[in-house]
């Protein structure tokens, strides 16, 4: 079993048609409107809502920050990379999917989840070797989001980039320095973006299979962004792109 921490999470998944919860746990005593909602939510998807003290959960949850609430189902089910691809935003022409190089802090995989999610990628890659999987901890970091956008999991990078490119897409390799100028760039095409672990970026074979590499302006001495982000400044330019380009080009 794998357990989903947190008032939101809990409350993202039991709005999914297919919830996969099997129960929930909820601290004695612990109330609020959106807890109320939740237990109703619950009995109404036949869902079995349990009540135990807070230490129960506290030694459930460790280290994470549960807010009185706890979900358990089945270990999370990533998608078929071709599921993925047909998940595109309904708002744009184009395809964006996110590719991520051994990213291995769970806060930064769930924060880029979530950004994804908001600005209208159809999903994410991340590879089965080197890499944070989708946990109880990254689902909370996404505030949900990785119950909402596809999360696919692939056993080798490279053949996935071929894959795509044959598929139709451009690849962008978001490179700390020497890439050429975020701003400049036109992604009004189908798109990957590759972003790279916390410690080294982007890996050599990888990063040779891009067609494009950008950099963010910055003001600051500072060597390098965060990769959450950084993930997150670059989609938003693509975001606005698209927002204000709609018809495909002829």
């Amino acid at each position: 079993m794998e357990a989903i921490y947190g008032i939101n999470p809990v409350k993202v998944l039991l709005q999914q048609q297919e919830t996969g919860l099997e129960r929930i746990i909820i601290a004695s005593g612990r109330g609020g409107s959106v807890v109320a909602e939740i237990i109703e939510t619950a009995r109404q998807k036949k869902i079995p809502v349990e009540f135990r003290v807070r230490q129960r959960l506290d030694e459930l949850a460790g280290s994470f920050d549960h807010q009185g609430v706890i979900g358990l189902r089945q270990a999370f089910v990533y998608v078929d990379l071709d599921v993925l691809i047909k998940n595109r935003s309904k708002s744009f022409n184009f395809d964006l999917i996110l590719i991520l190089d051994s990213i291995m802090d769970p806060q930064n995989l769930g924060s880029i989840i979530r950004t994804a999610h908001c600005l209208g990628a159809n999903g994410v890659v991340i590879p089965t070797d080197r890499a944070a999987p989708v946990t109880a901890a990254v689902i909370k970091a996404s505030a949900g989001s990785a119950e909402q956008l596809p999360v696919a999991r692939v056993t080798n990078l490279s053949q996935t980039i071929d894959y795509l490119k044959d598929k139709g897409f451009w690849v962008f390799g978001a490179e700390a320095h020497a890439g050429n100028n975020l701003r400049e760039m036109d992604f009004n095409c189908s798109v990957v973006l590759v972003l790279g672990g916390e410690a080294k970026g982007i890996r050599p074979q990888i990063k040779k299979k891009c067609d494009f590499l950008l950099t963010i302006p910055m003001a600051g001495s500072f060597d390098s962004f965060n990769v959450a982000v950084a993930a997150g400044i670059i989609q938003y330019e693509i975001f606005c792109q698209r927002s204000m380009k709609k018809t495909v080009p002829t």
